[in-house]
């Protein structure tokens, strides 16, 4: 990988730690839009997927005092079994018809974040709790892309701004964890794919210790409108490569 592809990927990890700080998810969003077009898919998801994993657990364990176990299991449960197994179903899956699938899931996001971010009310039952886990366990699984369902849930159920960042980055530890584990016993995590993981993992902390302190002072909502605007536009490039 030449100097420009490295600066590339660095300052996308550093965006995407920021966002994931900020916003309690996103760092997968943030690096699909642009991986898969200098690394193969499954290098990128898995990559990706490593980070993610990193993300949660620098922001789960620093807060682990706020996470909210109760509402948090039901939703984790659902979401290791479906994270696993969407592992397994994208080892068959064309390329193509991925990066095209990622660029729906994408502008779905997008919508999401942009349209009716903080607007929409799910009741926070464990019953809602599953599905909410086994919708993002599959995003998870298939694009690395699995907070928006979960942080809906836990918008509704949890009580204030620090519960829900750290209860939702305890769950992306649990199917994280589960999905990275997979992907190694699929032969998917390569050495290539833990030497492209350690050289962006500096970045990353800066960019979650960088989001920390927009998490603590700033409004987070035009953060959010930019970069999901951004990632609109790279949805709707994808499904149309």
């Amino acid at each position: 990988m030449d100097w420009m592809l490295t600066a590339m990927m660095m300052g996308t990890t550093v965006a995407g730690g920021i966002v994931a700080s900020v916003c309690g998810f996103g760092f997968g969003a943030v690096a699909m839009a642009t991986w898969p077009y200098f690394l193969s898919y499954p290098q990128a998801v898995a990559v990706s997927a490593l980070c993610g994993a990193s993300t949660a657990v620098m922001i789960a364990v620093p807060h682990w005092h706020r996470i909210n176990f109760r509402i948090l299991l039901p939703c984790a449960l659902s979401g290791l079994f479906f994270s696993a197994a969407s592992v397994v179903l994208s080892l068959g899956a064309a390329e193509r018809m991925m990066v095209h699938a990622l660029g729906a899931i994408l502008i779905a996001v997008s919508f999401y974040s942009i349209f009716l971010g903080g607007r929409i009310r799910i009741k926070g039952t464990p019953l809602t709790g599953m599905v909410a886990g086994a919708i993002g366990g599959a995003c998870a699984g298939l694009f690395a892309v699995g907070g928006p369902p979960v942080a809906i849930y836990l918008l509704s159920s949890t009580r204030d701004n620090q519960e829900y960042r750290a209860t939702l980055n305890a769950h992306f530890c649990f199917t994280s964890g589960v999905a990275t584990f997979m992907r190694w016993r699929s032969g998917v995590i390569t050495p290539t794919t833990i030497r492209l993981w350690l050289l962006v993992v500096a970045a990353l902390a800066f960019g979650i210790f960088l989001g920390n302190k927009i998490f603590r002072r700033l409004d987070a909502r035009r953060l959010r409108l930019a970069v999901y605007g951004y990632l609109a536009v790279s949805g709707v490039t994808m499904l149309f490569k």
